[in-house]
């Protein structure tokens, strides 16, 4: 009877999990990272790197980075500050051309405790950006979680865009459900330093 009873409850237990880890049929993505809350977004007009500079590990190296961003504010990147994991975000490289990377950052005051530089959109580079989909959502809906870990501010309310035969949906949690990760994008209004709109691949 005792048998019975565990059997019983591991078979409860096992449906809950593929309740859980299921949302509408779709499956759930989770976070390969962990989560960096990311409080300035903005267009970067100029970059002075020390010779040996590197963002290649989990912290920089070879010295400090001094960047001039587009809103007149100037901040420094110490040697040992944590760096992005980009997944599936284009990392920019080209620290030359003026406001071809945006910086997203987690602050502590006027330091940088984590950042990313992102390569900025081909159009309208100062204004937007575009990431890859949002994966989940937290605080009542403020904040869109994107796979890599990176936590962004949501507008109110964030614009959905799909022009497929069976892309309506009913608000943004029923849209990631649908089109999360890869298969959408997500638009951050670099005045707003949030994202705007998503829309679906």
């Amino acid at each position: 009877m005792s048998r019975r009873i565990l059997f019983t409850a591991l078979a409860i237990l096992l449906i809950g999990v593929v309740l859980v880890s299921q949302r509408g049929g779709a499956k759930v993505v989770a976070p390969t990272a962990v989560l960096h809350k990311v409080d300035l977004i903005a267009s970067i007009d100029s970059i002075n790197l020390a010779a040996a500079w590197s963002q290649d590990g989990k912290v920089t190296s070879g010295g400090a980075a001094r960047l001039s961003l587009d809103d007149l504010r100037t901040l420094t990147i110490l040697e040992g500050t944590m760096t992005a994991e980009y997944g599936d975000i284009q990392r920019c490289t080209d620290f030359v051309t003026p406001n071809a990377c945006v910086l997203f950052a987690d602050m502590l005051g006027e330091a940088v405790v984590w950042f990313g530089l992102v390569s900025a959109d081909a159009v309208a580079s100062q204004e937007f950006v575009t990431l890859p989909g949002l994966i989940d959502m937290q605080d009542n809906g403020n904040e869109g979680i994107l796979r890599n870990g990176w936590v962004v501010n949501l507008a109110t309310p964030v614009k959905r865009n799909c022009e497929q035969e069976d892309g309506d949906t009913s608000s943004l949690r029923d849209f990631i459900t649908r089109f999360p990760d890869t298969k959408s994008t997500a638009v951050v209004n670099l005045l707003t330093d949030n994202v705007v709109s998503v829309k679906c691949l």
